[in-house]
């Protein structure tokens, strides 16, 4: 059987900072337009990294209780997926309310997650970083009213490259390490 030693993740997080930053330059240099390419591909993003997750879940040996909240987790990429490929006119008119509510509850499991491997894992802190940000963005997005789709995108934007930037960090920093946090992803 893949063991997670064989399976070095910190490039997955390197790619997911990629785009994260690209989606959210892209988003400040052409805001209307982001919004609905959002609209297309959020539910193919999801999806994949739904189906990430789930592979990381099966190959990873070394912590069990990662693998719970990671597959919680993949569960939740899943089901907002579904959401935004089953209706596109639907996610195209709650796009804020769906993506708020994607992050709000990403970043609460990445935030108990967090507070679970404090005592064994070295760099749970990076892990709480990425919850408080998901759940902050998320906030802001389902509870402060935005009445433009191009304000919309601009905080999306910004998430983006905050949670871009976080994460090519982190994936350089990992790289040299032989535990990688998958729960970054």
């Amino acid at each position: 059987m893949l063991s997670i030693k064989k399976f070095p993740t910190w490039w997955l997080l390197l790619a997911s900072g990629i785009i994260f930053f690209g989606v959210g330059v892209f988003a400040f240099i052409d805001p209307l337009n982001s919004y609905l390419k959002l609209v297309k591909f959020t539910g193919i993003a999801l999806l994949l990294n739904g189906g990430i997750l789930l592979t990381i879940v099966i190959v990873n040996t070394k912590y069990p209780n990662e693998k719970k909240w990671m597959q919680a987790e993949s569960i939740v990429h899943l089901f907002f997926a579904i959401l935004f490929l089953l209706n596109p006119l639907l996610a195209f008119i709650a796009l804020p309310y769906f993506i708020g509510a994607w992050m709000l509850v990403v970043g609460v499991f990445k935030i108990f997650a967090a507070i679970s491997f404090r005592q064994f894992v070295r760099g749970w802190f990076l892990i709480l970083l990425a919850g408080v940000l998901f759940m902050l963005f998320g906030a802001l997005l389902l509870f402060i009213p935005l009445p433009k789709a191009n304000d919309i995108t601009i905080l999306l934007g910004a998430f983006g490259v905050i949670m871009g930037s976080v994460y090519i960090f982190d994936s350089y920093r990992y790289r040299r390490m032989k535990d990688n946090l998958d729960m970054l992803l």
